[in-house]
């Protein structure tokens, strides 16, 4: 069976080469150009302990960040003061905000996708989808419709799919390259390399977002390129391997990312982790270059705050040293982190 399908997923690999050469969607490929108006860094603080590179926040634009053991806390915007959500929940290992509330999936051995009150930190449902998962499976993130949960596993590179009604979770496109990492992470114009020197990747598909209309999800690596794939092609189960992998479209070229997210007019921000820059790319697929500073070569994760005006124009990156790199740093996350406020223009 594993033979068949590694056939059919060549095949319809180049069959997909074949109708993207054809596509308009390298057009989007332009160079990154400097905005008319600049963001700005507004705002720095030092965090009180070490968190995990993972930052979102409510359609209201309240922050949650999660902690390294797992655990959910409030971000406090204007202070980065951080509050325990609820010590009993289980750890964590991905989140996602939604109108429904946090959603989370709990760590293994026993992974679950849990809706959570943002407010009590109360477990609204809950989820068990062992079966949809292979051994060395990792869930690094999730976005959440009305009635689906879209994750996505950067252990076993693959899409798994939870109707969040009957509790079915389905793996789809195990093994697809665009799932995995093909190129070296660069940091600071720098390959960032492992203690032996080898090139390191910085992990398979680890972000995910999904537009306000629900119709698209945009994911990809640490090193790019952007992809798009449409949620029906994922719900559909009238379609196979074939006619997904052809869907899974190569949506823009990227630098070496520290963290994307996505606003309500569907622009993309992303953190270049390569160049130091905040890079924006919205539904008009225009790449600019909102902002350069040299602590953004130190990204880990990035959201959407609250604007000033009611409208959501200020982002929150978590900032600091996450990972060894280059052999040169061997200690785990401290709580050297800082949290950069940004106003958008």
């Amino acid at each position: 069976m594993k033979i068949r399908l590694s056939s059919l997923l060549t095949s319809a690999l180049i069959m997909s080469a074949a109708v993207l050469g054809l596509s308009p969607a390298a057009r989007a490929d332009r160079p990154w150009q400097d905005a008319h108006v600049q963001a700005r860094i507004v705002g720095e603080h030092e965090l009180s302990l070490p968190l995990a590179p993972s930052l979102n926040s409510l359609p209201d634009g309240s922050p949650f960040a999660l902690g390294m053991t797992g655990k959910i806390y409030r971000l406090d915007p204007v202070d980065s003061r951080l509050t325990l959500l609820m010590d009993e929940l289980p750890a964590i290992t991905a989140l996602t905000a939604t109108s429904q509330g946090l959603w989370a999936v709990t760590q293994a051995p026993t992974p679950a996708l849990l809706n959570i009150a943002p407010d009590t930190g109360v477990i609204l449902n809950h989820i068990g989808f062992s079966n949809a998962l292979a051994v060395g499976s990792h869930i690094s993130a999730l976005q959440v419709t009305d009635s689906k949960a879209f994750l996505v596993d950067d252990g076993v590179p693959a899409f798994v799919i939870i109707d969040l009604r009957s509790g079915h979770a389905e793996r789809l496109l195990e093994g697809a390259p665009s799932l995995s990492s093909h190129a070296p992470l660069i940091r600071h114009g720098q390959p960032v390399t492992t203690a032996q020197g080898q090139p390191k990747t910085g992990g398979n598909v680890r972000f995910l977002l999904l537009d306000h209309g629900k119709n698209w999800l945009f994911y990809q690596t640490p090193t790019g390129p952007l992809y798009r794939i449409g949620t029906d092609i994922l719900t559909d189960s009238s379609l196979g391997p074939a006619e997904r992998i052809e869907a899974m479209t190569n949506w823009r070229r990227t630098p070496s990312l520290g963290g994307m997210t996505i606003s309500r007019d569907d622009t993309i921000y992303m953190i270049d982790i390569e160049h130091g820059d905040l890079l924006a790319f919205g539904a008009d697929r225009l790449p600019w270059r909102l902002l350069h500073d040299e602590k953004l070569y130190d990204a880990q994760a990035v959201t959407l705050l609250k604007g000033r005006s009611g409208v959501p124009g200020r982002l929150a990156v978590l900032t600091g040293s996450a990972m060894p790199e280059n052999g040169t740093n061997p200690a785990p996350i401290t709580n050297h982190q800082h949290l950069l406020e940004i106003t958008l223009p």
